[in-house]
């Protein structure tokens, strides 16, 4: 393979990893949108303004995220108390509109999901269980901010020492590939990408990369 298919191959991994996190970060930004949404109605509700349109919006905007794991613990208990808050300024029993029921049997619903119980404006959080709440892809965002902390720490270590960035690109892809480091990989995949848009010649660095995520790769493989 040419050092142009190379680097072109390279680029489009680099770039396909970058709109992942681009469209990771897009998608814990919705969520945060859809919490201070909820904030803004339960506020409304509490100056005594009508909300059922509103919250009823909202759970239909939100509903996937009964199904799909969007909300830390955190945050699956503030939405919680926002919405037993809401509850609170319905009217109940024979005064209570059709629509009225449905927003609070809706409320109930999303209560007993968040593990909130509501009791005369006291709120009393559930922890649920470890697995559910620690089972890897409850806070991605904090997860890969410390991988990259990983990374940088890596890059600091090897760096102390040197005197060009090709000496740590070199310092990195031997440690990826003699220590099978995973960090220093994408370190070394980082430093390339960045030496290939200032003009430097990363061929032979390309090589070494893609050698050393072949042995990763394998002992991954192996060990799984």
């Amino acid at each position: 393979m040419s050092e142009y298919l190379q680097l072109k191959s390279l680029e489009g991994l680099i770039e396909s990893f970058l709109q992942k996190v681009v469209n990771l970060k897009q998608d814990r930004l919705s969520v945060l949108d859809g919490v201070n949404r909820l904030d803004d109605i339960a506020r409304l509700n509490d100056d005594g303004s009508e909300v059922t349109d509103e919250i009823g919006n909202w759970f239909a905007e939100h509903n996937n995220w009964l199904n799909e794991n969007v909300l830390s613990g955190g945050e699956l208990g503030r939405v919680g108390k926002m919405l037993s808050e809401i509850k609170s300024g319905f009217q109940v029993g024979d005064q209570c509109s059709p629509a009225d029921k449905k927003i609070i049997n809706e409320i109930e619903r999303w209560t007993k999901f968040a593990g909130v119980t509501h009791k005369s404006r006291k709120f009393v959080l559930k922890r649920g269980p470890e697995e559910q709440i620690e089972n890897g892809n409850s806070d991605t965002i904090s997860k890969f901010g410390e991988y990259l902390d990983r990374v940088a720490d890596i890059y600091k270590d090897l760096s102390g020492n040197s005197k060009h960035i090709m000496s740590v690109l070199d310092s990195s892809l031997k440690s990826a590939l003699l220590q099978k480091n995973k960090e220093a990989l994408i370190l070394s995949a980082y430093i390339i990408y960045y030496l290939k848009q200032n003009g430097y010649l990363t061929g032979a660095y390309v090589k070494r990369l893609k050698k050393a995520e072949e042995i990763i790769s394998k002992q991954e493989k192996s060990n799984a």
